[in-house]
């Protein structure tokens, strides 16, 4: 594990314990997982992952600690289609959006975001104020249609 890795494992690990949440050994390894994945990954990916360590964990634990996570802010669902129908990636400092293949789930991250500032002009006479967005694009990726 990379010492960016590290530092971003204790981050959410932190998050955790000040909200009074027990850090136990399955938590802090799904955690890991999905920073060193350094890729956005299923519930069944951690879970597929995390039982060659932890036999005893069921796919019902990871989504109970993916939902946690989310609630926490630490991590952001990627909403895709088919039966892996949400990813989840860990929240970062770098605001950006998906595009999210519909054959086989793979996400790419867009590194702007594509958001029109006339939307927020629309929202303040409308009395509304932003407090966040998210948009997934759905396409096909190359290795899906290589024509």
């Amino acid at each position: 594990m990379t010492v960016d890795h590290a530092a971003s494992v204790i981050a959410v690990i932190a998050r955790l314990r000040d909200k009074g949440y027990r850090i136990t050994a399955q938590r802090q390894a799904m955690i890991a997982q999905l920073v060193e994945s350094g890729q956005a990954l299923s519930a069944f990916e951690i879970w597929e992952k995390l039982k060659v360590r932890y036999q005893d964990i069921s796919l019902d634990t990871v989504y109970r600690n993916l939902h946690v996570l989310v609630d926490l802010e630490a991590l952001t669902p990627i909403n895709a289609l088919g039966k892996e129908s949400v990813r989840y990636e860990l929240v970062d400092t770098s605001h950006h959006h998906h595009i999210v293949c519909v054959k086989c789930g793979q996400t790419q991250c867009i590194e702007y975001c594509p958001v029109d500032p006339r939307l927020m002009l629309v929202l303040q006479t409308h009395g509304y104020e932003l407090v966040r967005h998210n948009l997934e694009l759905f396409g096909v990726c190359r290795q899906c249609n290589p024509s």
